[in-house]
């Protein structure tokens, strides 16, 4: 177990000593990720998902319940309508059932390790149900025939097709391949206090605090700090929001995505520590150009367009785009922040809380009509108008009148826009204006983005853009930040509307540190909890014969 942490540990188990006393020695740890498991009644239970090139097991806390060697699978069911896959056994074991955003990931990693160990392709099946619960045999079934077995006799797929597409690889492959490589996730799983740091001044605002420009005392280095007030939390219920904000800026895996180096807490406040991004954020930009030619535009929905998917695949829904949080890094590309209004979904589940801006919201948000992913999609839609455009299309100081046309309004493209009090004519090209119409249809259902991300790389306005050169960083920004290394300096991009706030926290409200609310936050305390940030429907029995 001794070694290099793969990319894919993202709990950081490799030589965590309770997890490696379960494991052999000559095993490599490839895969470890909190999972949900679904026992024969259909309820969720916590467990931790390990896979390494011998076995997959399955830990509650870090306690083995089960090791499922590879040489024994059968086969996998996958749903196509969640997030759901079940884990089919020969004749002396029973299926497992579970369910994770990170299930394409899981796949890859048994099937290579499947094929290595038996010498043929794992079997693959794909089914049009939500719930698998008709699909996994039981140990009681198991016992009465051991020959029994749930797994379909149709619906196989390749797991070629599955996994790569049109693809020959995928990062996972090229990964395990590499071993050992590069981790993009910054996160330092190493202990930090509040006064390890200095404040230097507040760039930004959040709903429950600021953001600091600091400098860390043991490397002298500037980064940003995410302040984030317990009592607000609490009392804007949304504890849950802020741990799937801690599990995006863990993740690490998308270039255009905000990652976290530390967090700690103190009695008053959670506190995340990210890189410091100097170029300010889109909407300081955008107050200074106005608007923003098309190529520009092209440039930056296409990276927000994969960070959108990126979201989604890990299995929430994003709720607050806008420029505000598009920060624009040194060499001119860009990193989504702020998911502290993100919500964790399974499949095609509707979420009916409000979130987010009003001026970005979408119908289905703002009628409470119950939201999926597709909410993401009309922001999208929102944002690329103001950036060509310098405004929303629904806009509207009475915010009763804006929700009306939101539900009810057609799309106006101006032909003028005004630059230092003047009308200027303005011409945007026609794909353009098509891309926003699809993408701000009312009803979720014909929205464009209906099959991610593949389906918005394939309309025309962003035929003129290379995917994966753009992932790669190859093509030339538009714009590059003036950025300095000054204390004096380094915050030229930022609003001063920010930069003029007082630097001192405010005090919270002396209920907040009451024991009882004080323990709801130690959750937060370690990285690889196994604490799942989704509700939990039923508590689960240690008597269920299912639950190893």
């Amino acid at each position: 177990m001794e070694g290099k942490q793969s990319e894919y540990d993202f709990l950081s188990l490799t030589n965590n000593y309770s997890i490696k006393k379960n494991i052999t020695r000559d095993e490599e740890l490839q895969f470890s990720d909190k999972i949900s498991k679904i026992n024969k009644n259909g309820w969720k239970q916590k467990r931790i998902m390990l896979l390494t090139d011998k076995a997959i097991y399955n830990l509650k806390k870090s306690s083995l319940k089960r090791r499922i060697d590879y040489k024994t699978i059968i086969g996998m069911t996958l749903s196509a309508l969640s997030n759901e896959f079940v884990i089919h056994c020969e004749e002396d074991d029973y299926d497992y059932h579970y369910s994770s955003a990170r299930r394409k990931m899981i796949v890859e990693i048994i099937s290579k390790n499947y094929e290595i160990v038996k010498e043929e392709e794992l079997k693959l099946f794909e089914v049009n149900e939500k719930n698998l619960n008709n699909y996994v045999t039981t140990k009681k079934e198991k016992e009465k025939m051991k020959k029994f077995s749930k797994m379909p006799k149709e619906g196989q797929i390749s797991v070629k097709d599955y996994l790569f597409g049109n693809r020959s690889k995928t990062e996972v492959s090229m990964s395990l391949q590499r071993k050992g490589g590069k981790r993009l996730s910054a996160f330092q799983n190493i202990p930090v206090q509040f006064n390890e740091f200095d404040i230097i001044k507040v760039i930004g605002r959040g709903s429950v605090g600021k953001i600091y420009l600091v400098m860390y005392h043991k490397d002298g280095k500037f980064y940003a700090m995410k302040s984030m007030r317990k009592d607000q939390i609490l009392s804007e219920d949304i504890t849950n929001n802020i741990l799937v904000e801690k599990s995006i800026l863990m993740d690490g895996q998308c270039e255009f995505i905000l990652t976290m180096f530390f967090f700690f807490q103190t009695p008053e406040r959670l506190y995340y520590i990210t890189p410091f991004i100097k170029g300010g954020d889109l909407y300081h930009k955008l107050k200074t150009d106005i608007y923003f030619k098309e190529d520009a535009v092209r440039f930056y929905a296409a990276q927000i367009a994969i960070s959108l998917q990126h979201i989604h695949d890990l299995g929430f829904i994003y709720r607050d785009l806008k420029p505000e949080n598009i920060l624009i890094d040194d060499d001119g590309y860009i990193k989504l922040c702020d998911f502290g209004s993100s919500v964790a979904v399974q499949g095609t589940e509707r979420v009916d809380s409000f979130a987010g801006s009003p001026e970005y919201a979408s119908p289905e948000m703002i009628t409470f009509a119950g939201h999926t992913r597709m909410t993401d999609w009309w922001s999208f839609g929102i944002l690329i108008y103001e950036l060509l455009y310098g405004n929303t299309p629904f806009f509207n100081l009475d915010k009763n009148r804006m929700y009306d046309l939101i539900n009810s309004g057609s799309i106006s493209f101006p032909k003028f826009i005004t630059i230092d009090e003047k009308a200027v004519n303005y011409k945007v090209s026609e794909d353009a204006k098509n891309l926003i119409s699809k993408l701000l249809e009312k009803d979720p259902g014909t929205r464009l983005g209906r099959n991610g991300l593949k389906e918005i790389k394939k309309h025309p306005f962003f035929g003129g853009i290379n995917f994966d050169d753009l992932m790669k960083k190859k093509i030339k920004p538009p714009f590059k930040p003036k950025v300095s290394s000054e204390i004096n300096s380094c915050t030229n991009n930022f609003d001063e509307e920010y930069l003029n706030l007082e630097k001192s926290e405010s005090p919270i409200g002396e209920w907040a540190k009451d024991s009882e609310f004080q323990a709801i936050f130690d959750k937060f305390n370690e990285p690889d909890d196994i604490d799942e940030f989704e509700v939990v429907e039923h508590q689960e029995n240690d008597d269920d014969e299912d639950d190893d």
